[in-house]
């Protein structure tokens, strides 16, 4: 028997592997930030020590599409590694919990809570290995 899980118009990570992520078909190979209704492309550049709040703004705009995301996976490419606390800190002021992990793990997870229809974001940086 065929199962298959219907996700409605929502962006799933459909593949995932060095270099290349890919939302419902679509490759990217830049950095991206996705939720369920939207894909924002090359959001994010440079070093993880540089990441900022303001590299958040998407998910904090009147413009964003759909359900404001409850969580955000920030996957920090091959390996686990931690951004600057004050960011973390920053973005729950903001009403955003931020779960860290590698970008594989980023991928699985956010498929799984989307896949349940629970509002979250994933900010993914690519990897390579």
């Amino acid at each position: 028997m065929k199962i298959q899980l219907e996700t409605g118009d929502q962006n799933l990570i459909s593949h995932y592997g060095p270099g290349s992520i890919s939302i419902n078909g679509t490759a990217y190979t830049d950095n991206i930030l996705i939720t369920a209704q939207e894909v924002f492309e090359g959001w994010f550049s440079g070093d993880l020590s540089t990441l900022g709040t303001e590299h958040f703004a998407p998910l904090l705009s009147d413009s964003l599409k759909g359900e404001r995301p409850e969580i955000v996976l920030l996957g920090t490419g091959s390996d686990h590694r931690f951004p600057d606390m004050a960011l973390l800190a920053a973005l729950k002021k903001h009403n955003l919990a931020v779960e860290v992990m590698n970008t594989r793990a980023a991928c699985r997870t956010y498929s799984v809570l989307a896949g349940e229809h629970r509002p979250v974001a994933a900010a993914l940086l690519q990897f390579d290995r």
